[in-house]
C-alpha cells in the first residue's frame, strides 16, 4: 500500500489510539483475546530514552513522521483486516499489537528529540477494497509493506546508531509479518532480498 491518505469519510470504529491505516470504510478492531504470536516487535528501548536524543535531521525528522504515519495506518488498517480475515484472527491481534507498540514508540521518539508527533488521521484509503478474504490478506500485506519501506527510509536517513538501530526493528519486524501472511496466501517467494526497497 503506498503512502497513507486520509479518507474524507470518518472513521466508525477506533482501536486504543486512532490508528490509521489504509482502508476506508468501517473499522472493526480485532479482539484481544488472541493469544501470544511469533513474532515481537521492540519498542523504543526505554534506557536510550534516558540518553536523551538530540534534535533530528530534517531528513530523519520527515522519516520518523513518515514512518509514525505508516504505524498509525497500519492500526487502523488491521481493523479492517480482522473483520473478514477472521481464519487469521490471533494473527492479525497480534500484528495490530505489535504495530500498537510501535506506534508509540515513534511518538516518544519524536517528542523526546524536540519534535512533533503528529495524531492520526480519523480514516485512510485502503490500497485495495476489501470484500472478502483473500482482499484482506491483500491488504494485510500492503500494510507490512508500506511500514517496511517508512522504516527502510528511516535507516537511510541517518547514521545515528540508535536511531537506525530503532528503525532496523521497525523493518525487520514489518518483514517478518509481511512473510507470513504471504505464506498464508500461498505466494512465493515469501521472502525479499530487500523489505521495504521498490
Amino acid at each position: 500500500m503506498t503512502t497513507p491518505t486520509p479518507a474524507p469519510t470518518p472513521a466508525t470504529s477506533a482501536g486504543p489510539a486512532t490508528s490509521a491505516a489504509q482502508p476506508s470504510g468501517t473499522a472493526a478492531s480485532p479482539s484481544g483475546g488472541a493469544s501470544a504470536s511469533t513474532q515481537s516487535v521492540a519498542p523504543f528501548n526505554s534506557s536510550s530514552a534516558a540518553a536523551a536524543p538530540g534534535p533530528l535531521s530534517p531528513d530523519s525528522l520527515a522519516a520518523m513522521q513518515r514512518a509514525l504515519a505508516a504505524e498509525q495506518a497500519a492500526v487502523w488498517a488491521y481493523g479492517l483486516v480482522a473483520a473478514y480475515a477472521r481464519d487469521a484472527a490471533a494473527m492479525i491481534a497480534d500484528n495490530r499489537s505489535g504495530h500498537l507498540l510501535r506506534r508509540d514508540a515513534t511518538a516518544a521518539r519524536l517528542v523526546q528529540s524536540g519534535a512533533e508527533a503528529p495524531a492520526p488521521a480519523p480514516a485512510y484509503q485502503e490500497s485495495v477494497n476489501v470484500v472478502d478474504v483473500p482482499s484482506a490478506r491483500q491488504l494485510a500485506q500492503d500494510i507490512e509493506t508500506d511500514a517496511a519501506a517508512a522504516w527502510r527510509l528511516v535507516i537511510g536517513s541517518t547514521d545515528d546508531p540508535e536511531l537506525r538501530g530503532f528503525a532496523l526493528t521497525g523493518l525487520s519486524d514489518a518483514a517478518v509479518r509481511l512473510a507470513m501472511w504471504k505464506r498464508l496466501a500461498g505466494i512465493t517467494p515469501v521472502t525479499l532480498p530487500f523489505p521495504g526497497q521498490g
